[in-house]
């Protein structure tokens, strides 16, 4: 099934929920791969997603796999017998707070008609880099630390230092940085240890007086047993057809107030579109604390409605929407999303469900996603 608005396409097959967004002189692929039932489900999904680039020429520059993080080899493997190599990187994710679950969804990232450069650190490929006529853009994944013996702070800041050495190799500093991914393993006991790590690096590099990243901080363990697993998305532009600005959300304060150091969401305007990242969103009220506490479906409801205001700001709605990941704490509650998107008349957006930790102990419920609206 294929739908299009004025700036991206919409294909919907058997496994995949894809968004091929145009963008001048190159597209941008956003494949949500979501299993469907049945004894071969993950190979079936990889043999779909290998034609489909095939048949269009995109590149996979980002790839996050969900609870199969510990099955992250044998995925590989699966990829390497269909395509013969993977060639980039694979972030693999499980449940931080024990037991290994089956693959719930994969998301992908790809790009055509664009050159693709490698980059790489200590020899291994990091992610990758793309020169347009208004831009250079970088997108580096799976970026963990190197020692994981240190404490989870001193590993946070070996990922930071990892990430601003991979964006020197491609012209860049952290402050042409707009979107970041945090995983982290056992994120309830140390996430204020994160957040100081990530403030400091901050502080020293002068980014609260530039543009603080969007960002998605979620517990979920990785398979190489590091604490952390890390995503940078960077946007260099060359001219003014280009420009990269914050959006505040109209129900939530500044992320700041609870001294957690990202911006609720970040907007990518080009020649014919904007592009809106949404940050991970949850169930938090205007004055920082969490709400709903115990109910998820009134904090699904919360969330929705917060994140909702976010895309009217910008002249937005659901239907805008290229690619969600929801995040919830219980393996057994993904109906409830489901069911709340139904019971209030909101379009089915690409979605895929992780099963994961939210930054709060209270909290069950997260979304992030973006969105694409043209120019008019």
């Amino acid at each position: 099934m294929k739908s299009k608005n004025s700036v991206f396409e919409r294909i919907i097959k058997k496994n995949l929920d894809i968004c091929v967004v145009d963008q001048p002189g190159y597209k941008e692929h956003f494949i949500s791969v979501i299993l469907a039932p049945g004894k071969n489900g993950l190979d079936d999904a990889l043999l779909e997603l290998f034609s489909y680039l095939k048949d269009t020429g995109a590149k996979i520059i980002m790839h996050i796999v969900f609870g199969g993080g510990l099955v992250k080899p044998v995925i590989i493997g699966k990829m390497k017998n269909i395509n013969g190599t993977a060639g980039w990187p694979v972030m693999g994710l499980d449940h931080d707070n024990g037991g290994s679950f089956p693959v719930s969804g994969m998301q992908i990232f790809a790009v055509s008609g664009a050159v693709l450069k490698e980059i790489k650190i200590k020899g291994e490929v990091a992610g990758f880099s793309y020169d347009t006529a208004d831009a250079e853009f970088v997108l580096l994944s799976n970026v963990q630390p190197e020692d994981k013996t240190l404490s989870p702070g001193e590993q946070t800041r070996q990922v930071y230092d990892k990430a601003v050495l991979a964006l020197k190799e491609a012209g860049m500093d952290f402050s042409h940085v707009t979107r970041t991914w945090f995983y982290l393993d056992k994120l309830l006991a140390w996430y204020k240890e994160f957040n100081d790590a990530r403030n400091g690096f901050f502080q020293e590099n002068d980014i609260f007086l530039k543009l603080v990243p969007a960002s998605t901080g979620i517990g979920a363990r990785n398979y190489e047993g590091t604490a952390l697993a890390t995503a940078f998305f960077a946007v260099k532009p060359k001219n003014n057809n280009i420009s990269i600005s914050k959006v505040d959300s109209p129900l939530q304060c500044e992320a700041y107030c609870y001294k957690s150091a990202f911006s609720r969401a970040a907007e990518i305007k080009t020649g014919n579109s904007r592009k809106l990242m949404v940050s991970g969103t949850a169930s938090i009220s205007p004055d920082g604390k969490s709400a709903c506490i115990g109910d998820l479906e009134k904090q699904i409801d919360l969330t929705m409605k917060v994140v909702k205001e976010i895309l009217y700001s910008r002249a937005m709605d659901w239907t805008d929407v290229t690619r969600s990941i929801v995040y919830l704490k219980d393996k057994n509650t993904a109906l409830a999303f489901y069911r709340y998107r139904e019971q209030n008349n909101i379009p089915p957006f690409p979605a895929i469900i992780a099963y994961t930790t939210v930054c709060r102990e209270e909290l069950l419920y997260e979304i992030e996603l973006d969105a694409v609206k043209d120019n008019n």
